[in-house]
Formats: C-alpha cells, sequence, structure tokens
C-alpha cells in the first residue's frame, strides 16, 4: 500500500439532498481506512478534492479549487467508484 492520500472534502448546501451525505462519507471513510484523510479543503498538501453534491444537480462552488484534481459524487453509485479509484491509487 502507497502513501495516505489527503482528500480535501466539500459539501454542497444540502438543498435538496436525495441521501445522507454525511453518512456516505462515513462509508468512504471506514472502506478506505488508512489510505485517505479527509480534510478541509483549503488544508496544506490536498492530493484532491471530493465534492460530495447532494443530487445531480451539483451546485457547489468549485472555481476556488481550479487546477486541482477533482471528483464529484451525486449519488451511492458514484461513492463505490471514489472507493475502486482511491484503492487503485493506494
Amino acid at each position: 500500500m502507497g502513501e495516505m492520500v489527503k482528500v480535501g472534502l466539500k459539501y454542497c448546501g444540502g438543498c435538496n439532498p436525495e441521501y445522507d451525505r454525511v453518512a456516505l462519507v462515513r462509508h468512504i471513510e471506514e472502506s478506505l481506512q488508512g489510505r485517505v484523510a479527509f480534510v478541509t479543503p483549503e488544508s496544506e498538501g490536498v492530493g484532491l478534492i471530493l465534492a460530495v453534491e447532494g443530487c445531480s444537480t451539483t451546485c457547489a462552488d468549485l472555481s476556488a479549487f481550479q487546477g486541482m484534481d477533482i471528483r464529484v459524487i451525486t449519488n451511492i453509485d458514484g461513492a463505490e467508484g471514489f472507493i475502486k479509484e482511491i484503492r487503485k491509487r493506494v
């Protein structure tokens, strides 16, 4: 296993969530224990940004992270894809 990835976590505003975003992030964190550390997006050493959007509108403003590696999750299936990607990467 490689080095742990610092993931800057960015939530949408939560105006119309179709699932429990916080519970989904907990699931991701548990699934990737020892592989990722969720931190604020502004933290030093962030390897990528994970935008957890409550629906397909994807309204979170990600302009502050321009030029960074960004992943967007809009549903549970997207979380499983993210987990698989990180497992391959680290």
